[in-house]
């Protein structure tokens, strides 16, 4: 079939215009939603494109910080675009086919906890339109005892497949019910905490389905008062076979982690060694492990020995290696050659190394 070309005012072709509504639509969903709204101004007919985007696309992603400018705008002004964003949000959501909508993305922030707990109400309207991919990036300030943000249908839900959370964020205490969600295969926390419990403990019962657990923790200076209720996660049992945890925290010590995932196939461990490892199995059906193993900037403190020893005994069934440089300096400074065990599976190995170091053999 021909394509129609329309010369444009310039004299140029036009080569967009004679494309159909729902061709333009969906090349407007592949744009950040802000940018895909801004086209309204176009035209007329550039006026219900938007809409029709909506009505028709699977996926939302809605960042309000591509609103703020806080070097040029007063109080009054970051008030208004707060407002502005959750109107924008709930018109977007309203225009949606009910259940054509598969994924959802906020990434909201503000500095006023009143205005926080509006979010909930853009989060409970994506969710009645049967999401199963949701991405919550939220940021608010420093609270001993936060306001719970999250409304009970992110835990209590039958469609959701994949789940995100983060960052820098206390969820507030723990839903009253128990975690329910069924579907769920894919969980990311980006250093996200319970105030009252620790979040694997509440999370992993309630996920019968979970096949990849994925925790990323950064210790927080300045929330020194939220870490020491409730850290990062110290134990995690389930039936996953997928597992990557990147704790980036030297400061506390001694911390625990234990690990119980007799299925797993995937592991992807990043930390430093003031973390007391513990394995109440060998990962028998291990087929790839990434270590990323450091010493505690400050210096040693003792126990990096033991533990760099139960972690390699952990991932001796294991088939592809990948070896950080700074984990290939740990076990050269902390295990003899003797200690280290015997990988009998193995039959790939990637290491690294730091040019600025030599080991001698």
């Amino acid at each position: 079939m021909e394509t129609k070309r329309v010369l444009s005012s310039s004299g140029s072709i036009d080569s967009i215009s004679p494309l159909p509504d729902e061709l333009l639509s969906h090349i407007l969903s592949f744009l950040p939603t802000k940018r895909a709204a801004s086209t309204s101004i176009l035209s007329k007919r550039w006026r219900t494109l938007f809409p029709l985007m909506n009505h028709l696309c699977a996926s939302l992603y809605l960042d309000v910080t591509d609103l703020l400018y806080p070097e040029r705008q007063t109080e009054e002004e970051y008030y208004v675009v707060h407002n502005s964003f959750r109107n924008f949000v709930d018109k977007t959501l309203s225009g949606c086919n009910n259940n054509s909508l598969k994924k959802f993305s906020l990434t909201y922030e503000d500095d006023d906890v009143q205005r926080m707990c509006l979010t909930t109400g853009m989060m409970s309207k994506a969710l009645e339109q049967g999401v199963s991919d949701l991405e919550l990036c939220i940021y608010m300030p420093l609270m001993y005892e936060p306001p719970r943000l999250l409304p009970d249908t992110v835990f209590i839900n039958n469609t959701l497949v994949k789940l995100t959370l983060g960052t820098e964020l206390c969820l507030g205490r723990s839903p009253w019910e128990n975690v329910d969600l069924p579907l769920l295969k894919s969980l990311f926390l980006h250093t996200v905490w319970f105030s009252n419990h620790a979040i694997c403990d509440v999370m992993m019962d309630g996920c019968p389905q979970l096949e990849e657990l994925y925790i990323h923790h950064n210790y927080i200076e300045d929330r020194d008062e939220e870490f020491n209720i409730h850290t990062a996660p110290h134990y995690i049992a389930h039936n996953i076979k997928k597992l990557t945890v990147c704790y980036n925290n030297d400061v506390q010590a001694p911390r625990v982690l234990s690990i119980y995932t007799p299925n797993l196939v995937y592991l992807d461990y990043s930390d430093y060694l003031t973390c007391l490892y513990n394995s109440e199995n060998h990962f028998n059906d291990l087929l790839e492990a990434r270590l990323d193993l450091a010493f505690a900037r400050a210096g040693r403190w003792g126990d990096e020995h033991d533990t760099c020893l139960k972690i390699m005994n952990s991932i001796t069934n294991v088939q592809i290696l990948h070896l950080s440089c700074f984990t290939v300096e740990v076990i050269y400074e902390c295990l003899d050659l003797a200690e280290i065990p015997l990988f009998k599976n193995l039959a790939t190995l990637h290491f690294e190394g730091n040019i600025g170091n030599c080991f001698a053999i």
